[in-house]
């Protein structure tokens, strides 16, 4: 997990290169207890959120999924889950979504996320760990079944017959995907759940993520089906911190963009800020110095978004395509 392009402010490529220590140690880990569970079966542990961006620092959690095909007995999957969670446990902050976290929920069965896309039987789960599969995930294993599965679902998303215009059956999921975490948002709101992380996290990372399919697909465009899905694999094996650096680097709100997100992710990586910002109610925040700065931080990176994906990609289909 290498990237020739580094990454401006210092601390994103500390970050980085932390999180590359960090994912590397725990894919040595599972390696010895996995491989002979899983023997030649197609199975892969994958992480997402701050790991799968490669955004972790010491006090940061870890979520997953473990996608198979069904090939192996419910009592080895068992087997397997136990395995994971004894690794990532301790490096798991304890809450209410425990159970699901490390139960039999952690599973996701390929045929779920590739069978149904789009159609009105598939749930938000399904669609989640799609996307996350193809915009930021990480595997601790199984990086070949990984890969494969990844390209299938490229592949589903960029038939042999699409042409060389936009892969827009992809950016409808991704769109329909952004909006499923501001609708997810509300409800966590409305059940009375920790507020404060939760709302910074949607104007920074997750708006980073939305941005960095979008940048992914209109990267693709006026390819022919074979070499754009090969092109996407190249780009989605960036983080979408590199994949913005990379191709933005003559950009001039590159630098504005990188400097907000830097101090995003410094703020948000103290035990004490997120402490502090998970006891705000939304009637208090505001009043708040630490949730304000980051707001007001929030509001320049969205704009700064904005005009960096303008001035990228000036009379670009995609801009249109994003709204219509």
């Amino acid at each position: 997990m290498t990237s020739k392009t580094l990454l401006q402010p210092s601390y994103l490529q500390k970050r980085y290169d932390y999180s590359c220590k960090t994912i590397e140690s725990l894919r040595q880990a599972m390696c010895s207890p996995l491989a002979p569970l899983a023997g030649r079966a197609p199975l892969a542990v994958v992480s997402v959120g701050s790991y799968g961006r490669c955004e972790v620092s010491p006090v940061s959690d870890i979520d997953f999924f473990i996608v198979h095909d069904s090939s192996l007995p419910a009592e080895r999957l068992d087997d397997i889950l136990r395995q994971v969670g004894d690794l990532v446990r301790p490096i798991s902050h304890p809450g209410e979504s425990d159970e699901a976290k490390f139960g039999r929920e952690a599973l996701a069965l390929y045929s779920d996320l590739s069978e149904h896309i789009g159609w009105k039987c598939e749930d938000n789960t399904a669609l989640t760990r799609r996307m996350l599969m193809l915009l930021e995930g990480r595997p601790l294993f199984g990086h070949g079944a990984f890969a494969r599965w990844q390209h299938d679902l490229l592949c589903r998303y960029v038939p042999d017959d699409h042409g060389s215009g936009l892969a827009r059956f992809l950016l409808n999921d991704l769109i329909r995907y952004y909006r499923t975490l501001m609708a997810n948002f509300e409800e966590k709101r409305a059940e009375g759940k920790a507020w404060g992380v939760r709302n910074i996290k949607l104007q920074f990372s997750r708006k980073l993520l939305f941005a960095g399919g979008i940048v992914a697909i209109a990267e693709v465009h006026g390819l022919p089906a074979p070499s754009k899905i090969m092109r996407l694999q190249q780009l989605l094996a960036l983080t979408p911190l590199q994949r913005l650096a990379m191709l933005g680097h003559s950009n001039p709100y590159s630098v504005g963009l990188f400097e907000d997100y830097a101090v995003f992710l410094e703020l948000i990586s103290s035990v004490e800020n997120r402490l502090h910002l998970d006891r705000l109610t939304p009637g208090q925040a505001m009043a708040d110095p630490v949730y304000r700065e980051l707001r007001v931080r929030g509001q320049a990176f969205s704009l700064k978004l904005e005009h960096w994906l303008r001035s990228q990609y000036p009379g670009h289909p995609i801009l249109h395509a994003v709204f219509f």
